[in-house]
């Protein structure tokens, strides 16, 4: 009974260890297992490693974002150190007294001029000391100085960073005028230059220029410079003064007394050749104003 029982466990046992179990199944070590193993395997890997990158991947825009907020704040740190730059350069400029005037400088005056000269300029222009020189109004100088009779141009420059030159171009006499002090008729008469374009001044360094005078009315004096500097060598040195009546009615009086009526500036160069032609007869007086009809007065004749 013991033995038959023994023999039917052996029995099962063996059945058990020889049971290939169900249909389908795949015994441990067979090729195709391995091959899904690996497979399952590489999956596992690639979500591993999926799951390593995701996190990188989100931090990217956060680093950009970090970077681009502080290239913003570098940018707006240099706008404001820009604007506060300005500022400061500007209130320096306008306002401030590093860069305000300290010395104010007259140049281009003859040596004559040179004292009384600076000191009316320097007194139209009206520039103050201690004013900014960005502030100084130029213009406004330039036309006070060129108001000056005597100042032909004026020119205002600022001489960075504490100077202002007022540069002078004076007005050159080519004559005399003479005229009777309207305060003391009986006095010695007034002398002013007058210039090439007719106007009369005082120069600041008086009055070196001696002849030729002009005399006469203010309205004629443009004519009678104009005649004055039309005349030629021969005749100019034979003049002592101007009588100017009229624009049309110039009178040369020669050293001999006698009176050249000129007429007005035109045809200087006909009148000259016919008062040339008529002087030798020594008369009083000389009427080239019309040279095509000349006429003399009180002729004495030619000297034997």
């Amino acid at each position: 009974m013991k033995a038959t029982r023994m023999d039917s466990r052996s029995r099962l046992v063996r059945a058990e260890r020889t049971d290939p179990g169900p249909v389908g199944s795949q015994q441990d070590g067979d090729p195709q297992d391995s091959k899904t193993g690996s497979e399952v395997s590489g999956i596992r890997g690639f979500l591993q490693r999926l799951r390593t990158m995701l996190p990188r991947s989100r931090q990217m825009p956060d680093r950009w974002l970090a970077r681009e907020q502080r290239r913003r704040r570098y940018r707006a740190l240099a706008l404001f150190v820009a604007i506060v730059a300005i500022a400061a350069a500007i209130w320096a400029v306008l306002f401030s007294s590093i860069l305000a005037v300290r010395d104010v400088q007259v140049v281009g005056l003859s040596p004559e001029a040179e004292v009384a000269g600076s000191s009316q300029v320097i007194a139209a222009a009206a520039i103050d000391v201690g004013t900014p020189i960005a502030r100084v109004d130029a213009e406004r100088a330039r036309s006070a100085i060129s108001d000056l009779p005597w100042v032909q141009s004026a020119e205002v420059r600022r001489a960075w960073p504490d100077s202002i030159v007022l540069a002078v171009t004076e007005r050159t006499p080519v004559a005399v005028v003479e005229s009777e002090d309207p305060f003391d008729p009986d006095g010695e008469p007034t002398r002013r230059g007058v210039d090439e374009s007719g106007v009369i001044f005082d120069p600041p360094g008086g009055l070196w220029l001696s002849d030729p005078v002009i005399r006469g009315q203010d309205a004629a004096i443009p004519e009678a410079v104009d005649v004055v500097a039309s005349l030629p060598e021969q005749i100019e040195r034979r003049v002592r003064d101007v009588q100017a009546v009229s624009p049309d009615d110039i009178r040369l009086r020669l050293g001999n007394d006698a009176i050249v009526r000129w007429g007005n500036a035109q045809e200087p160069d006909f009148k000259a050749e016919v008062l040339l032609a008529l002087l030798p007869r020594r008369a009083r007086g000389y009427d080239v104003s019309a040279p095509q009809l000349p006429t003399t007065f009180r002729e004495r004749g030619p000297k034997d």
